[in-house]
C-alpha cells in the first residue's frame, strides 16, 4: 500500500516518537501496596511473602512460549516494516528502521557505551542483579513454556487429554493461576478507597480495567480450557489461552516495577516476567516472542528492565523508595519497549491470518490477535485517536477474512514506532 494515506500513516510514526522524545515519562499512577513477591525453597516448595499473604511480591508470574507452529499457516519473515519517505519524497524501503535508544533513556555502561545521563549503578556491566537469591516467577514461566508445548507450539492439534495435563500445572500452588487471579494493571487508577480490592467479590465487575486479571483475563483462561477439554476447536482454543497468557505477562512487569517501590523483592519478579531467568541473549516467555520478531525492541526492553533495577539500587534498595521521578522514568521507558514488543507480536500474527489458507487456521490467527490486539487499544488510543480508531475497527470485524490487513499493519506500525 503506497498512497498518500500511508504516507501519512507513516509521517505519524515520526511525530509520535519525537512527542515521546519531548514529553519524557508520563504520570504513573500510585504503587499498589502488595507484590507477587514469594520465594522458591531449596528449588521446589514455594512459600507466600510474609508481608502479605496474598503476597504479590517477590518475582512474579508466569511468561508465554513461543509462537505456535501450526501446519496450514506459514509465518513470513517480519521484514514488511513501517517505511520512511526520504527527503525528495520518494519512499525508503520497508524495513523497520533500527530500534535506537531514545535520548534519556537508561542502557548500562559496559565497555564505555553508554551516552547516557544516569549515575552509576549496579546495572551498567549489563547484567540484571538480583535482589533476592531466589525468584519464584521463574518457575511460573517454566509452567508457560511446558504448557505452550502441550498447547499451541506444537504441529497436531491438542487433545482433550492435553488440555487437561496443561490445566494442572495452571493451577499449581503458587502458580500462574493464583497470580491471574489477583493481577492489576496499573495503568489504570486504582480501585476507590472504602471499595475493597480486586480480590473481593464484586469488585472486578465495577473495575474491570485495573482488576484486569479476574474481570479480563481469567475468563478467557477458564473459558479455553473448559472448551478445549471438552475437544471442541482445540486449536482455536489454545490460542486462546496463548494471547490471554501473553497480556498476564505484558502487564506484569510494569505492575511488579511500582510495587517495588515498597517491596524490593518485586523488581525481581518484574525481571522475571519477561526474560523467565534467562540473560538477554536468551529469554523464555515474552522475551522469546520479542526477541525472534525484533532483537532491537528485546534489547529496549532489557534497557528498560535495567534502568528499574539502576532506579532500586540508587534509591534504597533493600527499603522503601522515594526517588518516584526517577522510578517513574525508568519504568516509563520499559513500559514503552513492552507496547512495541506486544504491536511486533500482533503484527507479525497479522502476516499468520494473511497467509492462512484454511478457514480453521483464519480463525485461530484471529482468536488470538482480537485478544492480544485490544491489549494495545489504551495506548494507541492516548497517542493518536484517529488511527487507534483504524487498528479497533479492523480487529472488531466479524469475519477475518475481511480484515484489510495491511492498513492494519500500518496503523499498528505508526502507533508503536521503535522505542
Amino acid at each position: 500500500m503506497r498512497g498518500n494515506g500511508s504516507r501519512r500513516i507513516r509521517a505519524v510514526a515520526w511525530i509520535v516518537a519525537g512527542a515521546l522524545v519531548g514529553s519524557g515519562c508520563e504520570e504513573e499512577p500510585p504503587a499498589s501496596t502488595t507484590g507477587d513477591g514469594d520465594a522458591r525453597v531449596d528449588g521446589e516448595a514455594e512459600v507466600e511473602g510474609a508481608a502479605d499473604a496474598d503476597a504479590d511480591g517477590g518475582p512474579d508470574e508466569g511468561a508465554t512460549a513461543d509462537v505456535d507452529a501450526e501446519p496450514d499457516l506459514v509465518e513470513d519473515a517480519d521484514t514488511d516494516g513501517p517505511a520512511e519517505t526520504d527527503a525528495d519524497g520518494t519512499d525508503a524501503a520497508d524495513v523497520p528502521p533500527p530500534c535506537a535508544p531514545l535520548p534519556g533513556d537508561y542502557t548500562p555502561r559496559e565497555a564505555g557505551s553508554s551516552t547516557d545521563t544516569w549515575p552509576p549503578c549496579i546495572s551498567d556491566d549489563n547484567t540484571y542483579h538480583p535482589i533476592e537469591t531466589t525468584i519464584g516467577t521463574i518457575a511460573r514461566i517454566a509452567s508457560f513454556e511446558q504448557i505452550a508445548d502441550l498447547l499451541w507450539r506444537r504441529a497436531d492439534a491438542p487433545s482433550p487429554d492435553d488440555f487437561t495435563a496443561a490445566r494442572v500445572i495452571y493451577v499449581e500452588p503458587n502458580g500462574l493461576d493464583s497470580r491471574i487471579q489477583r493481577r492489576e494493571d496499573l495503568h489504570y487508577p486504582p480501585v476507590p478507597a472504602g471499595e475493597g480490592t480486586c480480590t473481593d467479590p464484586g469488585v472486578p465487575e465495577r473495575y474491570p480495567d485495573r482488576c484486569v486479571g479476574p474481570a479480563r483475563i481469567l475468563p478467557i483462561v477458564n473459558d479455553a480450557f473448559a472448551q478445549g477439554t471438552a475437544g471442541v476447536d482445540p486449536r482455536v482454543q489454545a490460542a486462546r489461552l496463548e494471547a490471554a497468557f501473553l497480556w498476564f505477562l505484558y502487564v506484569s512487569p510494569y505492575k511488579e516495577a511500582h510495587t517495588c517501590t515498597e517491596t524490593p523483592r518485586d523488581c525481581d519478579s518484574a525481571w522475571a516476567y519477561y526474560t523467565g531467568g534467562e540473560p538477554r541473549e536468551g529469554g523464555l516467555g515474552l522475551s522469546r516472542y520479542v526477541r525472534e520478531r525484533e532483537v532491537e525492541t528485546h534489547d529496549r526492553v532489557w534497557d528498560g528492565l535495567l534502568a528499574v533495577r539502576c532506579w532500586k539500587n540508587l534509591d534504597h534498595e533493600t527499603g522503601v523508595s522515594t526517588d518516584l521521578a526517577l522510578r517513574d522514568r525508568a519504568i516509563a521507558q520499559m513500559d514503552r519497549a513492552l507496547l512495541r514488543g506486544v504491536a511486533r507480536i500482533v503484527r507479525d500474527r497479522l502476516d499468520v491470518l494473511a497467509a492462512a489458507t484454511t478457514d480453521e487456521a483464519r480463525r485461530v490467527a484471529w482468536a488470538f490477535l482480537q485478544i492480544l490486539g485490544g491489549v494495545l487499544d489504551r495506548e494507541a488510543t492516548a497517542r493518536d485517536p484517529a488511527t487507534a480508531a483504524v487498528l479497533r475497527t479492523e480487529l472488531a470485524r466479524p469475519d477475518p477474512a475481511a480484515v484489510d490487513v495491511p492498513a492494519t499493519r500500518e496503523a499498528l506500525d505508526a502507533l508503536f514506532p521503535c522505542p
